[in-house]
């Protein structure tokens, strides 16, 4: 980064004492015009007016164009950024905030600016416009009461009201345009993550199918008739038993099975003697139901392509409302991304990412083919099938994900 151009000042803007005692007026009077002194009133209309254009509404403009935008607004701000980190900056933020898919070339520089967000991003502290505003409306309140009250509280350097006035307004106005940006960067930084942890397990079911001829990690063959949604960490009785092996194996560590989507994901260490998750609720990925008579194999499939198949993919909302006998809407995306979609990985290692659960194909990854034709028949029938939890994949071909 270069160092900060020194620019001479610009002019300084200053109320007039008349317009300070109108502004003055206006605030200890709740922003009620009528109520302050008629001598002021004129002037405290002219302010208020001024004051009612901070208020923008609902303002709804492409992400991407906003952020671009921020940028180029800030590189004539002080401090500045020199041309090449200008430039970095513009071509990150076009990547979709991804430094490595930004041109070699501005990809260092790319990288400092990535590291410098996280500080902002990573951070537990919450600020919204609404928070803004309350802290001004109480700070207000306060300043008025004690006026109330004859309490006159000293200030240094001229501090008056109308300059707290001003600073609220500026970090109201600030926040309101950068909070939609940084939940943008927040909720990229969470999908470049979960992409990431489904690359460790494509990794980790490869070794493991180049241990096993091939096979998709597998604990239990069948589930007896109960309901593969079963989950229990004493025995290998529900599906995610299956996907659970990775860890339990050492192929994968817990925190490569979790996503941040999902605020209740186990990522610690595998308890001894653990063959599952604690419960449904701590699972983050949905895994291939591995009790039909034709399984997918890893990187080589029966009838189907490799990259065809879909073998994991973040948890599936039909599952879990399912089990909690809920209605079920079959083209409902996974909540680990406030449903915008998923991504899902396939049988030769690729990742993909979904916005809707239906393939090209017509083939919907909440479902077993029974279910989707009993849907296509409910279309026209006015029939619903139910889903009870000992379903299984209609063939190889049919994606069937779960829990």
């Amino acid at each position: 980064m270069s160092d900060p151009i020194e620019t001479s000042p610009g002019p300084q803007v200053n109320l007039s004492e008349q317009d300070n005692a109108a502004l003055d007026a206006l605030i200890e009077a709740d922003m009620q015009v009528e109520r302050v002194p008629e001598a002021l009133r004129a002037r405290a209309r002219k302010i208020g007016t001024l004051l009612g254009l901070l208020d923008a509404g609902h303002i709804t403009c492409d992400s991407a164009l906003v952020d671009v935008t921020l940028q180029r607004i800030a590189r004539h701000a002080e401090p500045m950024l020199s041309a090449d980190d200008a430039e970095a900056l513009d071509a990150w933020a076009l990547a979709e905030y991804n430094a490595s898919s930004t041109p070699a070339s501005l990809r260092d520089r790319a990288g400092r600016h990535q590291y410098l967000s996280s500080v902002v991003t990573d951070s537990d502290i919450t600020a919204t416009p609404l928070l803004v505003e309350r802290t001004f409306q109480a700070v207000a309140a306060k300043v008025a009461s004690n006026r109330a009250q004859g309490i006159v509280i000293p200030t240094s350097r001229g501090w008056r009201i109308s300059d707290m006035v001003s600073v609220a307004a500026m970090m109201l106005i600030g926040v309101s345009i950068l909070w939609p940006t940084m939940s943008y960067m927040s909720q990229k930084g969470r999908q470049l993550a979960c992409k990431s942890n489904m690359g460790s397990v494509a990794s980790a079911m490869g070794l493991y199918a180049g241990n096993h001829r091939d096979s998709l990690p597998v604990a239990t063959a069948g589930f007896g008739g109960t309901p593969w949604w079963n989950v229990s960490p004493d025995k290998p009785q529900a599906n995610s038993s299956n996907l659970f092996t990775l860890a339990r194996t050492g192929y994968a560590k817990l925190k490569d099975l979790a996503c941040s989507g999902n605020p209740n994901a186990e990522v610690g260490e595998v308890k001894k003697g653990a063959y599952d998750w604690s419960n449904l609720e701590t699972i983050s990925y949905s895994y291939q139901i591995m009790g039909g008579q034709e399984r997918p194999s890893w990187c080589r499939s029966r009838g189907a392509a490799p990259a065809s198949i879909v073998v994991l993919a973040d948890r599936s909302p039909v599952v879990l409302r399912a089990f909690h006998k809920q209605s079920i809407d079959p083209m409902e995306n996974s909540p680990n991304h406030g449903g915008r979609g998923q991504f899902v990985l396939l049988a030769d290692g690729s990742v993909n990412w979904m916005t809707t659960p239906e393939r090209p194909d017509g083939d919907n990854i909440w479902l077993p083919r029974a279910i989707e034709v009993l849907i296509q028949q409910a279309a026209k029938f006015h029939q619903t099938g139910k889903l009870e939890g000992v379903e299984v994949p209609f063939d190889a071909k049919d994606t069937f994900v779960g829990p």
